[in-house]
């Protein structure tokens, strides 16, 4: 009796350990035109909740959300889009137009993971 109420105790605490180590240390993450581009835009990923109330129950929804951080020889009109098909179809179309690289890191971002999307971008 003994043993089975130790190993439920280490089967509980053993992944709770392993996922309070875990870091999220993204690497920043380049899309459109990667070579020879005439521009560059930094986005800061993160999400959008919206809700509703419906009287008894709330409904909520959560969408990505690409805020604009630094732009290097290019102007982006939207300092902050939501993540849909058609905002990234749009980007992608836009990239291939005006040659531009879209470079994109976390929420909560290290100074080094900013210094990475810099030199990315040159």
């Amino acid at each position: 009796m003994k043993l089975t109420a130790v190993l439920f105790l280490l089967i509980a605490i053993v992944p709770a350990s392993f996922a309070a180590g875990k870091k999220q240390n993204q690497e920043p993450i380049a899309w459109g035109v990667l070579s020879q581009n005439n521009g560059c835009v930094i986005f800061q990923e993160g999400h959008k909740t919206t809700g509703m109330f419906w009287g008894v129950a709330v409904t909520t929804k959560t969408v990505g959300k690409l805020t604009v951080i630094e732009t290097l020889d290019y102007t982006l009109n939207e300092k902050e889009l939501l993540e849909t098909q058609e905002n990234m179809d749009s980007l992608m179309l836009r990239s291939q137009n005006d040659h531009v690289k879209f470079v994109k890191i976390p929420e909560k971002y290290t100074p080094d993971q900013l210094e990475k999307a810099r030199a990315m971008c040159k």
